[in-house]
């Protein structure tokens, strides 16, 4: 019988849990079911999560540097950001790819028309476990497109662009002014106006946004790796002006890490040097340009009766809090965690078995460890992301607030717009053509 090579063999979209693959094991090569090569993970082999996912070993308590490397499986990483993007999504769940390398169009080169709908960027579930090293005592991040025996990130549908407004409708639409003097259940009230399935960006697309730039980078410091932001080099004073700039500056980065480069002159008439728009796979302006506030996560307020204004509940569901959970913890499944109550730049996160990103020891500065900066007190209870362009080097993928109220408001606070429903894929002829 003539060999057959693994190079040219058919492709397949899923297995099932007794198929085979095959694995190297000391130097030979061997099949196993993948029933049993996920029960292995699940026990913490560490070989086998090599050969399955990709990882990052946390090194926030072993070295001030933020270059932190990858390991394992990088080919299995390059298959996932294959399956992540920008599409035109419909207050229907309808979907369409856009270009690769143009944001402007279409996949099938149909001509795309954005008030039909929102730019979203997509991610497939995203597998994920923190195990320490055996020898090292160094928490590693694992994740993967299979299970791996820890938790997941859902499907992720969420705004490339910040948040506009359309009426009374929270849109992501390149061409508009990014949305701000709401508060967050004003935001999300907004959101729902396109259905019942949109809301906001949650705490969990926050971690994912860490974990692409981990999985890519090796490092948790955007502004050193991906681009300095909005905020330039020599750290502007001016916040207001950029939320007068049109969203989707990174247009024709399609899909790509990447950066657009230029200089801005703020309100004082200072010439702001080494700015930059920069994308994640996608999502334009993640931090350095407004303050993005975030659903599925809040604080305590030390002036309740039932907290101390140390607590962080993250808890489920697309949805806002009531007054009542304000007040004492949420309803349904939640998790609880601690937070500092003071700001500093960030030393150590909390991460976990979870990988939370709260952060639990200030010290560094905005080139040492995670690089970001946190702010917080005992009675601020909304949480928001990514710093403004008046923030310089403070800014950043794990720079986080929850210095205010619920019920605070400011032009430089803005959110990113969620889909929560699966979406129906076809092509951008197929959904222009729907009626």
């Amino acid at each position: 019988m003539a060999l057959k090579s693994l190079a040219t063999a058919a492709q397949v979209q899923s297995i099932l849990k007794t198929n085979s693959i095959m694995v190297e094991v000391d130097g030979s090569i061997r099949r196993i079911t993948l029933d049993k090569l996920i029960d292995s993970i699940n026990a913490g082999n560490e070989e086998l999560l090599r050969s399955v996912a990709w990882g990052v070993p946390i090194k926030q308590g072993t070295q001030t540097s933020s270059a932190w490397g990858r390991v394992g499986n990088l080919d299995m990483w390059s298959l996932f950001k294959s399956q992540c993007g920008r599409y035109l999504v419909k207050n229907n769940g309808h979907a369409a790819k856009l270009s690769v390398s143009n944001s402007g169009i279409y996949a099938d080169g149909t001509a795309l028309d954005e008030s039909i709908g929102h730019v979203l960027f997509h991610a497939p579930k995203l597998y994920y476990k923190v195990q320490e090293d055996a020898v090292t005592g160094i928490p590693y991040l694992w994740m993967s497109l299979i299970p791996i025996g820890g938790h997941f990130i859902p499907e992720t549908n969420i705004g490339a662009y910040k948040g506009s407004m359309a009426s009374t409708a929270l849109v992501s639409r390149s061409g508009a002014k990014p949305a701000g003097s709401k508060t967050i259940t004003a935001f999300w009230n907004a959101a729902q106006v396109n259905g019942a399935q949109w809301g906001l960006i949650n705490y969990q697309h926050k971690q994912l946004m860490m974990m692409l730039l981990l999985s890519e980078y090796g490092n948790p410091n955007a502004q050193e790796v991906l681009g300095q932001g909005v905020t330039g080099t020599n750290n502007s004073s001016d916040y207001s002006t950029p939320l007068t700039w049109d969203l989707g500056a990174t247009k024709s980065l399609g899909d790509a890490c990447g950066k657009i480069d230029f200089e801005w002159e703020t309100s004082g008439g200072v010439t702001v040097t080494g700015a930059n728009h920069v994308s994640l796979f996608g999502i334009e302006d993640p931090y350095a340009l407004q303050w993005e506030f975030t659903q599925g996560i809040y604080c305590g307020n030390s002036g309740n009766e039932n907290q101390d204004g140390s607590e962080v509940f993250i808890y489920e569901g697309n949805r806002m809090p009531s007054a009542d959970e304000l007040a004492n913890h949420p309803i349904g499944d939640y998790r609880q965690l601690t937070r500092l109550t003071s700001n500093g730049y960030v030393r150590e996160e909390t991460v976990g078995e979870f990988f939370d990103l709260v952060p639990k020891v200030h010290g560094g500065g905005g080139t040492q460890y995670w690089g970001d900066y946190h702010y917080a007190n005992a009675t601020g209870q909304v949480v928001y992301w990514g710093g403004v362009a008046s923030y310089g080097a403070y800014c950043g993928l794990a720079s986080a607030s929850s210095l205010y109220a619920w019920s605070h408001s400011s032009a430089f606070l803005g959110s990113r717009l969620a889909y929560y429903g699966e979406l129906t894929v076809m092509s951008g002829a197929q959904l222009v053509a729907e009626v």
